[in-house]
């Protein structure tokens, strides 16, 4: 950005000198005029604004392509729709302030073309607009200048305040995400991350609030995707490095990023770091209330029984009919019945009572039920999110309800498995 003042006058007086961006801003506010003459050191002469070289930028939207007019176009006797995008591209580049066309403009262009073209092409209008503020985002600084030519093509094209910073809103979002994956995957320090993560925001036409909001809910995108990478899958469930966890915690502490972790989040972390360790530590004995014997006790709850059972149902089905008293308490009726009986397998809670897993075997007692097998009977265990099921070569599958500690529960069924068929 050059620091070179730019001397103005106006009627034959100077009336300031200012930086060339200062210039470019007051142009676009209307404090300066294109009749206004400039001088900078170097220059022979004095010369109006209208002819600033460097006011002379390319436009933030290409050219559309050349296309006739359709057929109802012709019979309207007016100009192509694409004609009419052509004619307010050519009038933004050859405006001496940029980015501005007058109503006056617009009222000449809609008797040329035979249409209010702000009406008719508002959806490519809008469409060029956010595409003037998605490059103004690239070098990811909103200069004084940019932000003044995004509020003269807003007036130009007609769009009120909550409009264009809706179109901001959506489209900061999308860049703010790319931008903070860019930052955050680079080789450099925390706080440095931190630094050029605040750059994102700077200068953008949004409210501090609008910006803080975007900027949260991007970091919250990228950290679930982390979260999904250190996520494994081990055991029927999912388990997580705590050394990896620790590590990017202790990154996002650094960088003085606050996240918002709903209990749910924080107990899936929490249970997916235990799991690690129980998957990868030596299987303990702990205390049974049982008498198991010489068998050694490696996990013990409080759950209850469930089985499949086969439930038949009865259902009666009645066409017409009527009833006739005959005499006291005798009648006769008449129309059809017939009953149908359906049987189906359901899930029925039988019972609840004391789960071990033993060295050997599974033991469930209960107050009217008890069961064992051994593990060589096992054939695969599923976790659900309250319960673990069991599946057996003969006998039937049992399922088990547990109040929490189901995830645990079933890794460490799994490792008593593979123990005793190895």
């Amino acid at each position: 950005m050059s620091s070179e003042l730019i001397h103005i006058a106006r009627a034959g007086v100077e009336i300031g000198a200012w930086a060339l961006d200062e210039v470019r801003v007051k142009l676009a506010s209307g404090e300066l005029a294109t009749t206004d003459h400039y001088w900078k050191p170097g220059m022979a002469g004095w010369l109006t604004l209208a002819v600033l070289p460097d006011l002379v930028r390319v436009l933030p939207f290409p050219r559309p392509a050349e296309k006739g007019a359709n057929l109802l176009d012709s019979m309207l006797g007016r100009k192509g729709y694409q004609a009419g995008l052509l004619a307010v591209w050519d009038k933004l580049s050859e405006m001496p302030t940029q980015c501005v066309i007058s109503d006056a403009n617009w009222v000449t262009l809609g008797e040329q073309l035979g249409y209010d073209v702000r009406k008719r092409c508002r959806d490519d209008l809008i469409k060029w607009y956010r595409q003037a503020f998605e490059a103004y985002l690239s070098d990811r600084y909103f200069d004084p200048v940019e932000k003044a030519d995004l509020g003269s093509l807003a007036r130009s094209f007609g769009l009120d305040a909550p409009a264009a910073e809706a179109i901001h809103g959506e489209a900061f979002a999308s860049y703010c995400r790319i931008g903070m994956l860019t930052v955050l995957l680079r080789d450099i320090p925390p706080p440095q991350k931190r630094e050029q993560m605040n750059l994102l925001g700077k200068e953008v036409p949004l409210s501090d609030e609008k910006v803080k909001e975007t900027m949260q809910d991007a970091f919250q995108s990228y950290f679930n995707d982390r979260l999904k990478l250190l996520m494994q899958q081990e055991d029927g469930g999912e388990v997580m490095d705590p050394s990896a966890y620790a590590a990017l915690a202790a990154e996002i502490k650094q960088m003085e990023i606050n996240l918002s972790l709903d209990d749910k989040l924080n107990g899936r972390i929490d249970s997916a770091q235990r799991l690690w360790a129980l998957c990868r530590s030596p299987l303990k004995e702990v205390p049974c209330e049982l008498d198991i014997g010489n068998e050694g006790c490696f996990w013990t709850q409080q759950v209850e029984l469930g089985l499949n059972k086969r439930v038949t149902t009865r259902r009666s089905y009645g066409g017409f009919g009527t009833s006739i008293k005959i005499w006291g308490p005798l009648r006769y009726r008449t129309g059809s019945y017939e009953v149908e009986r359906q049987t189906e397998q359901r899930l029925v809670k039988v019972d609840s009572g004391t789960l071990v897993f033993t060295s050997k075997r599974v033991i469930f007692s209960g107050s009217l039920k008890s069961l064992n097998f051994k593990y060589a009977k096992v054939l695969d265990v599923t976790v659900y999110n309250n319960a673990i099921e069991i599946d057996k070569d003969s006998g039937g599958d049992v399922i088990f309800f547990f109040p929490s500690g189901q995830a645990e529960a079933a890794v460490i069924l799994r490792r008593l498995v593979r123990q005793a068929k190895d």
